[in-house]
């Protein structure tokens, strides 16, 4: 079996003795999860810090010290209005619209509830697709802890990782914890940042804050503690997309995710090779408007494993092209 096809629609597609399984989008055995993004709307200004450097790297006094300074594009987070329960744990999303690459991540979080007791946090869909400047994939590592009345989530990397910065709301992390035995949820919950830093790559990153909106002390965003199942017609997409595959890099195999809007077409998407010769095609036919997820587990069209290296990913249709890079190590 070369691949597994999800999508986001309840109906099935056999096709060329491959299986491929759908499921509703936002049901998981075991894991209720509500489908609400956080929809930030984050322009893509100049964001602004305060310099605070006396001196500049060369040792000459810094003329624009305690001045007010552009620093890089804004970057803009918030809550997924909803939550992910799993037996006792309940987990929280942040979302991120990087307009450009960020390098780390700093937050102190603070919540109202004091039944809820932190447990883990993990990297979303924007810490896991990382790279360095030459595209080259990375690993970004996200530690999380807590202190005295709040979270410290820490994001950083020692290989020059950055996130794609493309100026899209993805995933940015998750945060769990744990409810006691008999523990009910109150409607919402409040949350704020108290510490909210990105690191990023226009400047020195130790310097570049581009930072624009988050939920604040002073404006808090409160998060529903909803479970709901999704809308078929809210998550039909509007463009043709292709992701990140994840994980990256991998062994033994990833999974590539898709978009296919309404008027569908003919689809393809084929693994290449660094020398451009095909070495398979996942998908080949016309399909349905929703997001698709497919499984490659590193073979050739007649199943046979590939060597470890770099491969691309294409997604073509009439009207669309795109490709990405991916790294399998055996």
């Amino acid at each position: 079996m070369c691949c597994i096809l999800h999508l986001t629609s309840a109906s099935k597609i056999l096709k060329d003795n491959v299986m491929r399984r759908i499921v509703l989008f936002g049901l998981v055995i075991g894991l209720m999860t509500t489908t609400s993004w956080a929809e930030l709307d984050c322009p893509p200004d100049s964001s602004y810090h305060i310099d605070m450097r006396t001196m500049l790297p060369d040792g000459s006094p810094n003329p624009t010290y305690g001045q007010e300074i552009a620093t890089g594009l804004c970057a803009c987070m918030g809550y997924v209005d909803g939550i992910e329960i799993n037996g006792n744990e309940v987990t929280f999303t942040i979302r991120i619209v990087d307009n450009e690459p960020i390098r780390g991540v700093e937050l102190d979080i603070y919540h109202n509830f004091a039944d809820l007791t932190y447990t883990s946090v993990s990297k979303g869909e924007k810490l896991e697709n990382v790279t360095d400047e030459d595209g080259n994939p990375r690993n970004m590592t996200l530690l999380g802890n807590w202190l005295d009345d709040h979270v410290k989530v820490l994001g950083y990397s020692t290989s020059r990782a950055r996130t794609e910065g493309n100026g899209e709301e993805g995933d940015l992390m998750h945060v769990t914890y744990t409810l006691p035995e008999g523990g009910v949820l109150p409607d919402e919950v409040t949350f704020y940042f108290g510490l909210a830093n990105l690191p990023g790559t226009s400047m020195d990153p130790e310097l570049l804050n581009v930072v624009c909106a988050y939920p604040d002390e002073e404006n808090p965003a409160s998060v529903s503690t909803a479970v709901a199942s999704a809308d078929a017609e809210s998550i039909i997409p509007e463009k043709f997309a292709l992701l990140q595959n994840y994980p990256n890099p991998f062994n033994p195999s990833t999974q590539i995710s898709f978009d296919v809007p309404e008027g569908a077409e003919y689809v393809i998407l084929s693994i290449y090779n660094l020398l451009g010769k095909n070495v398979n095609t996942l998908v080949n036919e016309v399909l349905s408007p929703g997001r698709y997820t497919v499984e490659w587990a590193g073979n050739d069209i007649i199943n046979n494993e590939v060597a470890s290296g770099v491969y691309f990913y294409e997604l073509r249709s009439e009207s669309f092209v795109a490709r990405k890079k991916m790294l399998l190590i055996r």
